[in-house]
C-alpha cells in the first residue's frame, strides 16, 4: 500500500474519507497560507475544504512538538460545546463519523469546522471595542466552567516550545547575548531581532510587578491574540468567531484578560488617543462584571510580558543561532511586540484609567 506524505492534499484527503465519510473526500481543497505562500500555521496543516454543504477548515496537528496528551481532546470540546452554550462565537464542529468533534490519524489530531470569513482584530478602535465585549465575553463564560474540567485540565501541561521557559533566564540571555549578536548583522532578519530584543530590554522594568505564581488560577484561553478574533468585514465591526483553544489550560486567569487588552491596543493601530478610550472603556467594563479587581491593571500587562518572553526569545534564537528564517516569525514579533504591551501598561496604570 503506497504511504502518503503527511500534510499533503492526498493525505488530507484520505484522512476526510476515513474520518468523515468518502462524500469529504470530493471537496475542493485549498492551503490557507500568508500571501499564497508560507503556511498560515507553523505547528498546523490549514485547508479550505468546499463541499456541498459550504466551506469548512480542515486542521492537522503537524508538528509533534506541540500535540497534547489524548486527555485534551474531549477536555477541549466540554469546553468549546460550554462557550458556545454560553453564547460566545466559536465555530461549530463537524463531527467525525464516529461522532466524536475530532479524529487522530497518525498520530496527529484532525478536526473539520465551519468556516467563517472575517478578519483579523486590526482595523481601528470599533473593531478594538467589539474586541474587548467578545473577549469579556469568553472570560465570563471560562469562569463558569464545572470545576471538574479545571481539574482535568490541570494535570494535561502544555507542550514544552521553547529551549528556555523560565523568562528571567530568557530575558538574561537575550540581553547578555543575542541582542549584540542581532545587532552586529545588516540583514532584515538581524535588525527585526535586534530590535525586539532593544524592545524587551527597554519593557523589563514593568516585569517587577508580576505576581508570583498564578494568583488565581482558572482555564484560561492562553492565546487571544489578534488572528484569534474573526471581525465582519461590513457594517458594524462585531466578533464572528473566536478561534483556536489548542493553548487552553490552568494558569493565572489575569492572562486572558492581559490578551484581550493587548489585542484591543493592537487594533487601535497607534491611536494613543483611541487606545486610551478603549482601554479605559476595557476597564470599566470589566470590573463592572467583576473581572477585575482593585490593582489587577497593574499585573496585566506584567503577566502577559512574561508569559511571551520565552517564545519571542526562542525566536531571535532560531533567527541568530539556528539560522531557522520562518516567514511567520516577523509577524510573531508584531503580535509580541514589548514595545506596544508597555505603551498599554502605561494607559492601563494612568490615573484617568483607574
Amino acid at each position: 500500500m503506497r504511504v502518503l506524505a503527511t500534510g499533503t492534499e492526498q493525505w488530507v484527503r484520505h484522512v476526510l474519507a476515513t474520518h468523515w465519510g468518502a462524500p469529504w473526500s470530493d471537496a475542493k481543497l485549498r492551503p490557507l497560507t500568508v500571501g499564497g505562500s508560507a503556511p498560515l500555521s507553523h505547528t498546523a496543516g490549514l485547508w479550505l475544504v468546499t463541499a456541498a454543504g459550504g466551506d469548512h477548515v480542515f486542521k492537522a496537528q503537524l508538528n509533534a512538538e506541540a500535540l497534547r496528551p489524548g486527555a485534551f481532546l474531549p477536555l477541549k470540546d466540554r469546553v468549546l460545546a460550554h462557550c458556545r452554550g454560553e453564547g460566545v462565537p466559536v465555530p461549530s464542529v463537524v463531527p467525525a463519523a464516529d461522532g466524536r468533534a475530532a479524529a487522530v490519524h497518525d498520530g496527529l489530531p484532525c478536526e473539520l469546522t465551519r468556516y467563517c470569513p472575517g478578519v483579523g482584530a486590526n482595523g481601528g478602535p470599533e473593531q478594538a471595542r467589539a474586541v474587548v465585549a467578545t473577549g469579556l465575553d469568553l472570560r465570563e463564560a471560562l469562569d463558569r466552567l464545572p470545576p471538574d474540567v479545571a481539574d482535568a485540565l490541570a494535570v494535561v501541561r502544555l507542550p514544552l516550545m521553547v529551549d528556555e521557559e523560565h523568562w528571567p533566564a530568557a530575558l538574561a540571555d537575550a540581553q547578555r547575548r543575542l541582542l549584540p549578536a542581532a545587532e552586529r548583522g545588516t540583514d532584515r532578519w538581524h535588525r527585526a531581532a535586534a530590535q525586539v530584543l532593544r524592545e524587551l530590554r527597554s519593557s523589563a522594568p514593568v516585569l517587577a510587578h508580576r505576581p508570583d505564581g498564578p494568583a488565581r488560577p482558572a482555564v484560561v484561553h492562553g492565546d487571544l491574540h489578534a488572528h484569534h478574533f474573526l471581525l465582519s468585514e461590513s457594517g458594524p465591526p462585531r466578533v464572528l468567531a473566536v478561534l483556536d483553544f489548542d493553548n487552553l489550560q490552568v494558569a493565572d486567569r489575569l492572562l486572558d484578560l492581559a490578551w484581550i487588552a493587548d489585542t484591543a491596543m493592537l487594533a487601535c493601530r497607534g491611536d494613543d488617543d483611541a487606545a486610551r478610550q478603549v482601554l479605559g472603556g476595557f476597564l470599566r467594563d470589566a470590573r463592572h462584571r467583576g473581572l477585575l479587581s482593585p490593582g489587577d491593571e497593574s499585573l496585566l500587562m506584567p503577566v502577559l510580558m512574561a508569559h511571551s518572553l520565552p517564545v519571542i526569545v526562542d525566536i531571535a534564537k532560531d533567527i541568530l543561532d539556528r539560522n531557522v528564517l520562518t516567514p511567520q516569525w516577523l509577524a510573531y514579533f508584531e503580535l509580541l511586540s514589548p514595545a506596544r504591551r508597555l505603551a498599554a501598561h502605561r494607559l492601563l496604570t494612568a490615573p484617568a484609567a483607574r
